[in-house]
């Protein structure tokens, strides 16, 4: 997605990189509620109200939250689109006629008992999960026992298109089909995929993408994956233990900028990094490049809530504070003690002329709608975001 405003030229492209998505289900809520123990989040929130530590940050962020000097004028999205089909991922298992068994990551998907167990294992997690499903003709049935399930929603999909979405009420849009249709100078933003080849992934760390990107946007799988397949931070550690730690998520943000960031020694743009899980965000961005990032990062974790709960504001009485109360901001240095502040929900810190903004999230209680979440929050981060032209 490319965006200009005014004399001074500035752009993002949402770009899909990673393998063909089969499924987002949308998980019950009971499921997801039966999550929480497994994932560490803490304990119970105390009664919701005014008073609540969600309240107070929600009226925090409210506060925080301000339109950039300059916003977007005209935006450029790419051609990554598909049709999202929501429905109870467990509900669809029944209807195939697969009873849940034990859980498995596959790299790649080849029956329908691959995708059972798939779906137990990253269920379990609480996290979603895109792979490859190498089987057309069992794929094509698949989709259309889910696109024809009483009840299934159908919904636009794709990074790009999503994150197009989000500006097209503010901002003249134009469809482009590669990084080489932007002009040379113009910002450009990716949004990451799950991905399950380190090769590939490798590859665009230090060949094709990075040295020609300026924002990027992803989760913790895929923050750690990169981290794997380019020998960075933490990357003995094969998967996270609950919630992501902030400290070692912190030091890989730090070195994708300080080893692929944009530097007087090096020809790539990288300056911004939007990282966002379930109960927290953290943007970090090259220092003198971009503008407005506290409103930014409080921005993605407030749509966050909204979406999830499909409500116009936060509404305190549905949402969690489930974030770390206390945490370390680096594990490779002597790193900061951070206490969680509701009333000051946005903190700040800096590390060798890179800087982070670190918000907690209000996670929905019962979610009504969770496919394209990722994309919402890189959007809103981006909307209120402000590029400094070079």
């Amino acid at each position: 997605m490319a965006l200009w405003r005014g004399s001074a030229c500035a752009g993002f492209l949402a770009l899909a990189v990673g393998c063909v998505f089969l499924l987002e289900p949308e998980l019950p809520s009971s499921a997801l509620r039966s999550l929480w123990s497994s994932l560490r989040l803490g304990p119970a929130p105390v009664p919701a109200g005014p008073l609540s530590p969600e309240g107070r940050l929600a009226a925090a962020w409210d506060a925080l939250i301000v339109q950039p000097a300059r916003r977007w004028r005209r935006v450029a999205v790419g051609v990554n689109a598909c049709v999202d089909v929501v429905i109870s991922g467990v509900k669809l298992l029944q209807a195939l006629g697969l009873s849940p068994g034990s859980g498995r990551d596959h790299a790649v998907l080849h029956s329908r008992s691959d995708l059972e167990e798939a779906f137990v294992y990253f269920m379990g997690k609480g996290a979603a999960a895109e792979r490859f499903f190498s089987d057309k003709e069992t794929f094509s049935d698949i989709a259309q026992t889910a696109s024809k399930f009483p009840g299934a929603q159908h919904y636009v999909g794709g990074n790009a298109a999503l994150i197009g979405q989000r500006f097209a009420t503010n901002a003249d849009l134009k469809v482009v089909t590669s990084i080489s249709d932007i002009p040379t100078g113009i910002p450009i933003h990716l949004e990451l995929a799950s991905m399950t080849n380190r090769e590939l992934m490798s590859s665009i760390v230090h060949q094709q993408v990075f040295p020609a990107v300026t924002s990027l946007g992803l989760n913790e799988q895929e923050l750690l994956f990169l981290s794997q397949s380019a020998s960075g931070p933490h990357a003995s550690l094969s998967s996270w233990d609950g919630v992501p730690d902030v400290g070692m998520v912190s030091d890989i943000l730090f070195w994708i900028l300080k080893e692929h960031g944009r530097s007087k020694s090096r020809s790539s743009d990288l300056t911004r990094i939007h990282f966002h899980t379930l109960v927290y965000h953290i943007l970090a961005t090259v220092d003198g490049h971009w503008a407005n990032q506290l409103a930014a990062v409080a921005a993605g974790a407030r749509v966050a809530g909204t979406q999830a709960c499909a409500t116009e504001t936060i509404d305190a009485s549905r949402v969690s504070l489930r974030a770390p109360q206390e945490f370390m901001t680096s594990h490779s240095e002597s790193g900061s003690r951070i206490v969680l502040n509701p009333n000051k929900p946005v903190v700040e810190w800096h590390r060798e002329g890179v800087t982070f903004h670190f918000t907690p999230v209000l996670v929905c209680k019962d979610p009504i709608r969770t496919v394209g979440l990722g994309d919402a929050i890189s959007a809103e981060g981006l909307f209120y975001s402000e590029a400094h032209p070079d």
